[in-house]
Parts: C-alpha cells; structure tokens; sequence
C-alpha cells in the first residue's frame, strides 16, 4: 500500500510550518470563543498574539480531565443553534463529559475517519464492514464510522455490540471482509461461533479488524497476548487504533504496524513529563497531551489525555511521514506502587489473558492495612484447579515482580460487575484505592 495523502507525505517542517499557523488562528478562536480558556490565558498572563514559534506554545498552561469535567459548558465556543450532535465520554471515572460539534467538527471528523480506513486500513468499496460498536449511550465513533464507510463506497452493516448469534448469521450471510470492534468482543464472537459449529479460522469471509477500546501493544511496540489470541483465532489481519471522545478522534496502524499513524493537520500532539510537565523529545516515554487546530464546537488546548505513551517521528516504510503514536503503556492515574514496583493494569491484563484456563476477570486496586497500594484478582476458571492459583500467581512474580490476591468467581458474578455501570464500555479494572 502506499500511502497518497498529502498531509501524510509532508516532512517534519513542511508539518511544524503547516501547525504552527492553524495553531495562532486556533488559538485566537478559543481565546475570542471560549469562557474557560480565555480565563486560562489571562491568568497565566498570555495572549494568542505572543504565540510566535512552536516553542512559544509550551508557555501555555496544560487543561485538566477534571477542569473539562467540571467547567463543561465554559470550554464551549458555539452557541446551542449550531450544534449538530453531542456526545459523551464514557462515565466510567466520573460523570459523563459532554462533547457538542458543529457541522464543520462532524465533517472533518468522518474524513479522518475515511481516510484513515483507506490509507492505512485499505478498506475499499469492494469490502463488507460489519460494525459492533455502539450506537446509543451519545458514542461519536460508530456513527461517523457508518458515514465513512458509505463514503468510501463500502458495504457498512450496522450490527452494533451484542446479539452475537445473528452478528454471526450476518457475517455468513453478507460475506463480511471487515469488523470494526473491542478486542474483547472478537474473542466471544468466536466463542459463540464455535458453540454455533464454526470454525472462526476457516468458515468466515473475514480478512481485516480495525480493533478499538484496548492496547493490542505494550512497550517496545511488542504485540499483547490479546492481540497475538485473536489473530490466531480468526486468522486475521489486526488494525490497533488509539484516540478518545475528548480528541474526538482516532490514529490507525498501517500493513507496516509500526505505530499509529497521526494527522497532523487535525490534532497538535506532545508528549510530557507527568510529573514536572517538561516536554520530551521523540521516543520518550511519558503523558500525551493534544491541542485541536481546527475543532469549532469544543476544542482542547494542551489538554492532558492521562495515557502514557511515546511518539516516533520516522518515516514509516508505507511511505507516512506524519508522526507516530506508539503503545499506550498504561494512564498516569492507575499506575500501582507495590512493595516498590510500579505496574500498569494492562501488565496484569496481558498475563490474564495468555491462560486459556481463565474465560473472565477483573483486576481490583486497593489499599492494605499500611496504606499501601495492592491488587485483587478475581476470575472464572474454565476447569476448576486449584493449583493454577499457585501457578498464577508464580507467573505474576515471575513477569512483573508482584504477587496479588486471586479469589475465583462464577463468571455471571464477574460480568455482573463488569458491566456493573450500564455504560458502553466493560470495566475491567476498579481503583478502589480513594473509596
């Protein structure tokens, strides 16, 4: 595949030159447009105008999840009358934060989507997409995604999550090529298919999954056992893609999966130091932290995502110039200190998954009596051994230096709490560290 797109094929000052001007006009919109913003700036004692050079822009102080949790409506430029639609974040760490766009927001959104599905996904008009993502609970994803894929001339079959007996019918039926999907979600499908008489291997039509929700990666770019199961199971090529309903997008892995793939032209990306805020060059670890260039409804400047990340600015061998977002490591808010050995859900998340004796789990953060952080596993075991407890938590020692409580539950108990909120998103992992 080779990569067509002008954005995508721009050097590294081509792109600088190109951000640094949507940023001063960017800038003065939300400074003209935007309660809370324009309180920020004069705080701080800024004003767009001394925004002269990219460097110029780090003097601008960082905005909060819980500022845009708090001041919603403040960070609002458009009046109610231009508001196409609104969504939501998730709620699963607080109250749902609304998301209004504008026609223009909507517009840009469903092209990025499009052209991210074509230029690196390479979905064409000749593919079936069957997508499994919700379409309720004010999700912006699914929606603009069924807009682009109608664009492209692509076949979009709108299933959405659940009733996976007749997703399974349908991708029989209409010879679905594509799945747009949760990596957990993929993994009960061919459960259901199996119980069904199928072989996810080889009885489906299905070629590609653009996966989203999950890391397929961990550091070093290495693939996830999740990853690694669902690929073996559908025999399948997987497409990991990373965004959030406050960036109000999405960054796509190409056929050379070594990253995903930003636009430039679209979102201003840094990467940071959690903890003293400095900026870090390319290739180290730290906070990602995203400014809108051209979002009229609700845009974000240097707004803390709480993922941690690393970006790599190499050309990528499918011809993509722009910046790389690498693998999520994990957030800055559920990092475990225990017994001096900082882990991330997600470490403890890939073990889990690599055991075929575990069919459902949830991770549980706590303190112990000493105020120290500690970690709860609770799962459902396909056959009852009481000796793959000892064997797991030898394997928790052995990969990442802790060793966690296990209790073993019936998985209807598990899912009960997984799904305990009503929201869009299962919840796997409960800090319960501050209740």
């Amino acid at each position: 595949m080779t990569i067509k797109s002008d954005v995508q094929r721009m050097n590294q000052s081509e792109i600088e030159k190109m951000q640094l001007e949507m940023l001063k006009k960017q800038l003065l919109y939300v400074y003209n447009n935007s309660k809370f913003y324009k309180t920020k700036f004069s705080g701080a004692g800024i004003k767009p105008s001394d925004i002269k050079k990219l460097d110029d822009f780090r003097k601008i102080p960082f905005s909060t999840k819980e500022e845009l949790r708090k001041d919603n409506w403040d960070f609002v430029c458009t009046p109610m009358k231009d508001i196409v639609d609104v969504g939501t974040t998730t709620g699963t760490s607080g109250i749902p934060i609304m998301l209004p766009v504008t026609h223009k927001d909507w517009n840009n959104l469903v092209l990025l989507i499009k052209s991210a599905l074509v230029e690196f996904v390479g979905v064409t008009k000749k593919d079936v997409v069957q997508l499994m993502l919700a379409f309720d609970q004010l999700f912006s994803v699914s929606t603009p995604a069924d807009d682009a894929l109608k664009r492209i001339g692509a076949t979009s079959v709108r299933t959405g999550p659940g009733n996976t007996i007749r997703q399974i019918e349908l991708m029989k039926r209409l010879k679905t090529t594509v799945i747009y999907a949760t990596p957990d979600y993929m993994l009960t499908l061919a459960e259901k298919a199996r119980e069904m008489g199928y072989e996810p291997s080889k009885d489906f039509d299905l070629k590609k999954v653009v996966l989203i929700g999950q890391p397929l990666y961990k550091a070093g770019w290495k693939p996830t056992e999740l990853k690694k199961l669902i690929e073996e199971i559908w025999d399948v090529e997987t497409f990991s893609s990373y965004g959030s309903m406050e960036m109000l997008a999405g960054f796509y892995e190409c056929p050379s999966h070594a990253g995903h793939h930003t636009f430039p032209d679209y979102l201003y990306l840094e990467i940071i130091d959690p903890c003293s805020g400095e900026v870090l060059g390319p290739a180290e670890e730290g906070e990602i932290v995203v400014t809108h260039l051209k979002m009229e409804g609700i845009p974000l400047v240097r707004y803390r995502q709480g993922d941690l990340t690393s970006m790599e600015s190499t050309n990528c061998s499918c011809g993509g110039t722009s910046p790389r977002v690498m693998a999520i490591i994990g957030r800055t808010d559920n990092m475990l200190k225990i017994k001096g050995t900082a882990v991330y859900p997600q470490q403890i998340e890939d073990i889990i998954v690599s055991l075929p004796q575990i069919n459902n789990y949830i991770i549980e953060a706590f303190k112990d009596q000493g105020g120290n952080d500690a970690v709860k596993i609770k799962v459902s075991l396909k056959n009852q051994d009481k000796k793959f407890l000892s064997e797991l938590k030898n394997l928790m020692k052995a990969k990442i230096r802790i060793t966690p409580e296990i209790e073993i539950m019936d998985s209807k108990t598990i899912s009960d709490q997984v799904f305990k909120q009503g929201t869009r998103k299962p919840k796997k992992f409960w800090d319960q560290r501050n209740t």
